[in-house]
C-alpha cells in the first residue's frame, strides 16, 4: 500500500507541477480537493514523493521556486464556491 501511495503521490505532484508550469501563478498555486487535506504525509515535506515530483521539470525546475504551493484543507472549498455563485446569481452555462 505504501508503494502505491507513493506512486499516486508522484503522479499528483507530477501534475501539480505541470500546472504550475502552464499558468505560472507566482502569487501561489493552491492545491484543493479531497485528496489533499487526506494525503498530507505523502505531501509534505521538500523530499517526500508529490514535492520531488512537483520539482522534477528539467530545465524548466527553477521556475517553480518562484511559485509559491498552498495546501488547502478544506475538503468543500468548490460547494463553497458554487454555493457563493448561487447566491450572486453568477452562473455559467
Amino acid at each position: 500500500c505504501e508503494d502505491a501511495m507513493n506512486i499516486f503521490a508522484s503522479a499528483y505532484g507530477s501534475e501539480v507541477g505541470s500546472a504550475a508550469l502552464k499558468f505560472i501563478p507566482t502569487g501561489g498555486l493552491y492545491v484543493v480537493g479531497g485528496l489533499t487535506p487526506k494525503n498530507l504525509k505523502h505531501i509534505q515535506g521538500e523530499n517526500s514523493p508529490f514535492m520531488r515530483a512537483y520539482q522534477d521539470k528539467g530545465r524548466v525546475s527553477p521556475l517553480l521556486k518562484t511559485v509559491p504551493l498552498f495546501a488547502v484543507l478544506n475538503e468543500d472549498l468548490g460547494l463553497r464556491g458554487a454555493r457563493v455563485c448561487a447566491q450572486r446569481g453568477s452562473f455559467v452555462l
